[in-house]
């Protein structure tokens, strides 16, 4: 069963409000790379790698945090999870 987890981060803002299907929820300490998530060649994905670029950001992040919720209008439960991402040298 796979899990809807949602993201945040203080690093970079994200605009969507969709879920993304975890085949298992991470853990605080996990690393993930987003890039996976999103389409080939879609304006999603080219304007993530974009603003990863312009803030010199690595495409992997750390979960630091994570908090179960219910999308009352969707009636899905779903994982919260922030993200903090390293900044490129």
């Amino acid at each position: 069963m796979n899990v809807k987890v949602r993201f945040y981060s203080y690093d970079i803002e994200f605009e969507f409000e969709n879920s993304v299907e975890f085949p298992i929820a991470p853990q605080v300490g996990d690393e993930v790379n987003l890039i996976s998530f999103f389409k080939y060649r879609t304006s999603e994905r080219l304007e993530y790698v974009n603003n990863m670029e312009d803030l010199h950001l690595y495409d992997n992040a750390l979960v630091v945090e994570r908090t179960w919720c219910k999308d009352i209008e969707k009636d899905e439960v779903y994982l919260l999870v922030q993200l903090k991402y390293k900044k490129r040298k």
